[in-house]
């Protein structure tokens, strides 16, 4: 169950003869650990996560960390010294993507180390998961996993590691316990759930027990660690312009899990010439045109991430036109109705008015992403879909003329896959049959559509993403037999719990989710007061309690 890319670039060798900053320490007198990215090295790397925790790692000097990913069918070995898996004391996985969990215990195995964590014994490697995956629901992968850091990097790694070196030597079992201490250090061992019986988490015990997450309250972000070609940002040295979103739009993990803060980026250290400033919130960045203008000054060739039409500025698309052939932008939905349910009330003329604005500084491609399958979404919106975009090209034809240049649009359509923590929580997904309608129909209609690509997320993957996203501790089994090798149809057939449970069904005010011990987060009131009154109107079509 590997996500798409992790399977077009296999390594052929290692890639420390390609790698610019890799950090390759003596193991003497050292502690070993190891950042475990659960996908390919093209996809961790791109991640600015796996760089962040690297360097915060070897910052350490009692510490050497390495880096090992899903390459290749034998055993996984460091990239750094090829040592395998079960020579590391810890073992951080970095979570990014719910897919990537299924990974997990594919790694384990391969590494010749025990999967479930209820079975490890002294000797034995501890197993430290985080990330954005984790912090919103962790329990789909508890019974992998020995501790889940709840906070970002740089305000809990350092704190961990000093703990565990002060408390390294004693009995494997009060080690873990020991790190156990901090509020935002989550030890499933200490949680128990019971469920009722119409499947429903009824409650935890102690019922007092929550963590809560620890957030980086400095003010520069992450950077590049390494340099590498094998990225889907090849050669590029990535800038964490912002963290978080201020928008929150409520179907969006990114913008609820984190608050929203900037990197003015006044030294970025580094001779490489094509930097990539990323963020959710990039176009929200309230010095951007000033700090790109500065890098270009230096004679840097500046890129960036998927942009909110509404907020970048044209500036910005001026400053940035010389170096980049392609502008993407979320438009989301189809119709201003739904735009305004999932918090980006964009008109129409809003859109095109931008984008006029845009294709009159150059005739960019344009990659366009759209969700499918929104709670109230009708036959109406998908068509909008289609006629937003065949204004759009019509715009990109009138401007491209003149100058006998006429770009591409590609558009990219995903599955509506509700995330944990978010003011989507308690909504349904669609069936998967309606899905696969929904996008036969939308590429039939593309496919006549002059110089426009249609593509989609996998409708079956996303039913998967969508199970493990608000998954809890039963779905572990899921996992186990995904990662095995079971086929989709298999598992969702012979599962004790019929899956649609997580996915299809619409949740209750009142419901106690999975994740509701994790603290520090919107809390969840709040987050029903955000959904209310955007589902309550008789716009949707839909009713909800």
């Amino acid at each position: 169950m590997t996500r798409g890319k992790s399977n077009k670039r296999s390594l052929d060798k290692n890639p420390l003869f390609s790698e610019k900053g890799t950090i390759v320490r003596k193991w003497r007198n050292r502690i070993p650990v190891c950042v475990v990215y659960p996908n390919s090295y093209y996809i961790g790397m791109s991640n600015l996560a796996t760089h962040i925790l690297y360097r915060t790692l070897n910052s350490i000097p009692e510490i050497v960390c390495e880096r090992c990913f899903l390459e290749g069918d034998g055993e996984i070995r460091s990239i750094e010294s090829g040592r395998p898996l079960g020579a590391f004391e810890c073992i951080f996985f970095s979570l990014s993507f719910e897919l990537d969990f299924v990974n997990i215990p594919r790694i384990l195995t391969r590494s010749g180390l025990t999967v479930l964590a209820s079975k490890r014994k002294d000797g034995h490697p501890i197993v430290i998961a985080g990330g954005i995956c984790a912090m919103a629901n962790p329990e789909p992968v508890s019974s992998f996993v020995d501790l889940f850091i709840m906070g970002d990097i740089e305000a809990t790694i350092p704190l961990f590691a000093n703990r565990y070196m002060e408390k390294r030597g004693i009995e494997r079992e009060n080690l873990v316990e020991n790190l156990s201490s901090f509020d935002w250090v989550y030890n499933p061992k200490m949680l128990d759930v019971s469920y009722g019986t119409d499947g429903v988490t009824e409650a935890f015990s102690p019922q007092d027990f929550s963590v809560t997450i620890r957030r980086y309250k400095g003010k520069n972000l992450g950077t590049s660690a390494i340099m590498t070609g094998n990225t889907e940002f090849s050669g590029m040295f990535l800038l964490e312009g912002t963290r978080g979103c201020p928008s929150r739009c409520p179907f969006c993990l990114l913008g609820n899990a984190y608050p929203f803060t900037y990197d003015r980026l006044s030294d970025i250290g580094t001779d490489v010439r094509d930097i990539g400033i990323i963020g959710g919130g990039v176009s929200f960045h309230p010095h951007l045109a000033e700090i790109i203008r500065e890098l270009k000054g230096m004679g840097k060739r500046v890129h960036l991430p998927s942009l909110r039409i509404d907020e970048v500025p044209l500036s910005v698309i001026e400053l940035i036109k010389d170096e980049v052939k392609t502008l993407t932008f979320g438009i989301e939905a189809g119709s201003e109705r739904l735009r305004r349910f999932i918090g980006k009330a964009l008109a129409a003329h809003d859109i095109y008015d931008k984008m006029d604005a845009i294709l009159a500084i150059k005739p960019f491609n344009l990659k366009l992403y759209f969700m499918i399958g929104l709670y109230g979404e009708e036959r109406s919106d998908l068509e909008g879909i289609l006629e937003t975009v065949k204004h759009i090209k019509h715009l990109m034809v009138k401007k491209g003329a003149a100058r006998g240049v006429v770009g591409t649009i590609t558009v990219h359509v995903s599955p509506f896959v509700p995330k944990a923590s978010t003011p989507f929580q308690w909504l349904p997904m669609e069936d998967m049959a309606v899905l696969k309608e929904k996008v036969a129909w939308l590429k039939k209609g593309f496919a006549r559509v002059d110089n426009t690509f249609f593509t989609h997320e996998s409708v079956k993957y996303s039913l998967v993403q969508g199970i493990l996203a608000r998954g809890d501790r039963r779905t572990g089994d899921m996992i186990l037999r995904f990662s095995s090798g079971e086929s989709f149809s298999k598992v969702l057939r012979e599962h004790p719990i019929n899956l649609n449970f997580y996915t299809l069904r619409r949740r209750e005010r009142n419901e106690l989710f999975p994740w509701d011990f994790i603290r520090g987060k919107t809390r969840k009131e709040r987050l029903y007061t955000i959904l209310k009154p955007l589902i309550s109107g008789t716009e949707l079509g839909q009713s909800y309690p």
